[in-house]
């Protein structure tokens, strides 16, 4: 029985030093171009209070307004609901219940 035995290539084969020369040694800087000074930045706020349309804001009230009208509803319609609770003793009778179970 004879056994082949195959050596690997070293260490030093595979991984050889990478060149150490800078990507940057040949490149040529480029002219830097000055910016227009005579117009001035336009300021964000400046851009956005010119894009708002009367007619826009007047939507946006009006939704505004039944969003509003809405939410007050459902809160005193909440409000309502726990007065009826209140004086019926429902929440009283769901205590003792609750308390008498647990017991």
């Amino acid at each position: 029985m004879s056994a082949i035995i195959q050596f690997v290539t070293p260490v030093e084969v595979l991984f050889r030093p990478a060149n150490k020369e800078s990507p940057f040694t040949n490149r040529e800087p480029k002219p830097i171009r000055p910016s227009s000074i005579h117009q001035p930045e336009q300021r964000l706020w400046k851009l956005s209070a010119r894009a708002a349309s009367p007619k826009f804001a007047v939507i946006e009230s009006f939704v505004l307004a039944i969003f509003l009208l809405v939410a007050l509803v459902g809160v005193l319609s909440c409000f309502a609901e726990l007065a009826h609770l209140l004086d019926s003793d429902a929440i009283g009778h769901v205590v003792m219940r609750i308390s008498a179970a647990s017991v």
